[in-house]
């Protein structure tokens, strides 16, 4: 049934938040905090994830327009080459709070072939893989996730205190924030901001910044079966500055935040994947079965670059200032953020530290939403691409064709030998559940039809 209160949307975020904030309430209240960490630097810590952010629409990494300014001046290290572990927000938030790939932390799906579209829900992380809220909450953190998108909270809520899931823009979801953080003495706090996911918000003001022009469907998404047709060039381009626009409003408020939190706080932002935009349409539909029959847009069906190299920032003592291009991963921010806390006995994590390039360890994607499941391994600057069931792999140099244009058959040996190395995983206990209202804004959102 539809919910009647999306005429409403104040209503609605109100209903819906305090609904999920009751069903927390009852997860966590027989829940005992299993670890006992200590903390030999205790400082304050801030996650915040800009869903669908593209490391190439970053206007200090080389993009043409001025997407980025407040994280162009961010005090701290950037990372113009990180890997989401998924192309969707489900695996690779897990992802990003464990230091552990989705095979590993078991926020999956059980099947090859899979249809988020037709509400077929992957597993819930294992509960016997810790996150970094929970071993600061057991040092005596106080911990919370805001989100603007459901998915974050659908996968890793639980391993929070507190959880606020509001569909509401960077703006309100700051200012929340900022409410949550005054007055606390030692925090963890995840923001989840969700301006450039389709529909997107984009600000007035920067729809003249940034030239929009006035066309059906911006906020969404158009030509999604063929990128071609009347209207399609004019549509592609406005698409692209909405986006842009969109990241920019979120950019904007993250002035204000990183402005009011302690000169110590260890702060990470990134992206959780990237977001396609007609790049591959004729190579995607060779490495996909995509049971919506869409192709090249969008995220969660695709290991390709557009899709899952993300920005990444970390302010930590540990790491010298400036822009590196080493291919790292989201798995190796919680081992860095655990050292820069001086944490005793940390649980192991796939992930290593930054700022220790090791351009021979393989990277690795995984976990795709639609269609046959799709695995990527970088060793350097080889990249494989497997789909076992289509019986699919190509590789690409991306140091001479970073846009992966020319799909190569001729696999080296040692990248089918990384990929080799990976074992089976793990799968989560538990199927996520979704209730109506929840329903309704992953149908918003674009994942389920």
């Amino acid at each position: 049934m539809s919910n009647p209160l999306q005429r409403f949307p104040r209503l609605n975020n109100a209903f819906v938040n305090t609904r999920h904030k009751v069903k927390h309430w009852l997860e966590r209240r027989d829940r005992d905090v299993s670890y006992d960490a200590t903390v030999g630097d205790p400082r304050n810590v801030l996650f915040v994830v800009v869903d669908c952010l593209r490391a190439d629409h970053v206007s200090a990494f080389g993009h043409d327009r001025p997407t980025t300014p407040t994280l162009d001046a961010f005090d701290g290290a950037a990372f113009s080459h990180a890997v989401a572990p998924s192309p969707w927000t489900f695996p690779s938030v897990p992802s990003l709070l464990s230091g552990r790939y989705p095979h590993e932390h078991g926020g999956r799906f059980e099947t090859e072939y899979r249809d988020l579209s037709s509400e077929q829900f992957p597993a819930r992380p294992t509960a016997s893989v810790p996150t970094i809220p929970e071993l600061l909450e057991s040092a005596g953190y106080d911990t919370a996730m805001l989100t603007a998108i459901p998915m974050a909270a659908k996968a890793t809520g639980d391993r929070f205190q507190t959880v606020d899931m509001r569909y509401t823009p960077a703006a309100d979801q700051v200012s929340r924030a900022l409410d949550w953080i005054d007055g606390r003495d030692r925090w963890f706090l995840h923001l989840h901001l969700g301006d450039p996911h389709a529909p997107l918000d984009v600000p007035a003001d920067h729809r003249e910044t940034f030239d929009v022009p006035d066309v059906e469907g911006l906020e969404d998404w158009r030509f999604r079966e063929e990128a071609s047709g009347e209207g399609f060039e004019a549509y592609a381009g406005a698409r692209r500055r909405a986006y842009d626009a969109s990241v920019r409003g979120a950019d904007d408020e993250l002035a204000r935040l990183l402005d009011a939190v302690p000169d110590d706080t260890v702060v990470v932002v990134c992206g959780d994947h990237g977001e396609a935009f007609w790049e591959h349409p004729s190579l995607e539909r060779r490495l996909n079965d995509d049971p919506r029959g869409f192709y090249a847009t969008d995220h969660g069906h695709s290991v390709l670059e557009e899709v899952v190299r993300v920005p990444l920032w970390v302010d930590a003592p540990s790491l010298p200032s400036g822009t590196s291009d080493e291919r790292v991963s989201l798995v190796d921010v919680v081992p860095t953020v655990l050292d820069a806390l001086d944490v005793a006995d940390a649980p192991a994590t796939t992930g290593a530290e930054l700022g220790a390039p090791d351009p021979s360890r393989p990277v690795l994607c995984e976990e795709t939403a639609y269609g046959y499941d799709q695995r990527a391994v970088w060793v350097d600057d080889a990249k494989l691409v497997v789909v076992p069931g289509l019986d699919e792999a190509v590789w690409f140099d991306l140091s001479a064709d970073p846009g992966e244009s020319d799909p190569r058959e001729d696999v080296p040996e040692d990248l089918r030998a990384a990929l080799d190395s990976v074992d089976a995983g793990v799968y989560g206990e538990e199927t996520m559940d979704v209730d109506d209202a929840t329903r309704d804004r992953l149908s918003e959102l674009g994942y389920l039809e």
